[in-house]
């Protein structure tokens, strides 16, 4: 069964929304009719800026996003393949402990538009432990969406290494929501061997074809939202009347933590503003900052802004969610171009598993 490609982290956040919003609306009439009027408190601290960059342009591939790798020569992806164990199972061949290898970060979704200048970005290929955990999704049920958000996040975590100047103890966490399923396809593809376990995509009835990342457009930013953009400040910056507004492409980080705010929340019963759940993801600049005070103070310092802030707000994040759903291009049996919405035979799980395991049977 094909799936469409969505960000579990943005159907978490409507789920926990209509989910417990009988819970909210209980807790949030009885908290306004406390409610004192308190003026708008300091906004959190800022993260050291990054020196300013040229705006970046997204590369061709992993042959061209390889500027060096452990145990090979920089300008050769060939030469990585002659290293490392080759394991098989099943005749299946993948690559294992092979060592990480250099991502460009210009060729990421974001361009690398949203991080510090030389940031650096090395994946390895998964390894038959982490195949293991990843066999375990189940990406059809829509009440499984935690888990295979969380499943995501460990592949990231395990194959991707992160080194930011200027951000203490950076992480696979710094990472974009934008940019984790290109590095999820880049793993693949470092994972196994010369074009085996090609990852179908149906395009008509009966019809599939293979499909590797750069036939992926993963998100095209309009033009309207990206003159706001701050070389800067690495983020977008709006300017109303009476203030500024940032925003931010949302982070692994501040998402996982929002999800796991939300969920101690309806753990314990305890309302909390599901409308601001929504929007913070792209309010948050570092997600080492958060707290539940000081995510709490952000909830109260927004609860005087007025319909300016909050149209503006709301229409930024639309245009980047409909920015940033992948859609496949390829060329039919007439030469003619066709884009059409990203769709997996067999789900997301057919990203790391065999998409017709009886076929390798003898």
């Amino acid at each position: 069964m094909a799936k469409k490609v969505t960000n579990p982290n943005e159907e978490l956040m409507n789920a926990y929304v209509s989910e417990h919003d009988d819970v909210n609306t209980n807790m949030n009439e009885q908290m306004h009719e406390t409610m004192v009027p308190q003026p708008p408190m300091e906004a959190m601290p800022q993260a050291p800026r990054a020196p300013q960059m040229s705006q970046a342009t997204q590369g061709a591939g992993i042959n061209n996003a390889i500027n060096r790798n452990y145990g090979a020569a920089p300008d050769s992806i060939a030469a990585v393949k002659q290293h490392g164990n080759q394991a098989s199972e099943s005749g299946l061949k993948y690559r294992d402990n092979l060592g990480y290898m250099r991502i460009d970060v210009q060729s990421l979704p974001t361009g690398g538009l949203f991080y510090p200048d030389d940031t650096i970005i090395r994946i390895r290929a998964a390894r038959g432990s982490e195949i293991k955990h990843w066999s375990t999704m189940n990406d059809q049920d829509i009440n499984q969406i935690s888990q295979v958000d969380d499943i995501l996040n460990y592949i990231i975590e395990k194959c991707v290494s992160v080194d930011m100047p200027g951000k203490m103890g950076s992480s696979w966490k710094d990472l974009k929501d934008i940019d984790r399923f290109y590095l999820l396809l880049a793993i693949r593809e470092f994972t196994f061997l010369d074009g085996d376990n090609e990852l179908m995509v149906p395009i008509s009835e009966g019809k599939s074809i293979p499909v590797t990342k750069e036939m992926i457009d993963f998100i095209k930013i309009p033009d309207e939202i990206m003159k706001h953009y701050s070389e800067e400040e690495k983020c977008f910056v709006f300017h109303l009347a009476n203030k500024d507004i940032r925003m931010y492409i949302p982070s692994l980080g501040a998402s996982q933590w929002l999800k796991s705010y939300a969920q101690s929340k309806v753990n314990a019963r305890e309302g909390f503003d599901s409308d601001f759940l929504i929007f913070a993801p792209m309010l948050i600049n570092d997600f080492r900052l958060l707290s539940q005070r000081t995510y709490e103070q952000m909830v109260d310092e927004t609860s005087f802004w007025s319909v300016q802030e909050w149209s503006l707000i709301s229409y930024v994040r639309d245009t980047l969610a409909a920015a940033s759903e992948p859609k496949l291009t390829y060329q039919d049996d007439d030469g003619k171009e066709v884009t059409i919405p990203l769709t997996f035979r067999g789900g997301i799980k057919a990203l790391f598993t065999i998409q017709d395991p009886l076929s390798i049977l003898r």
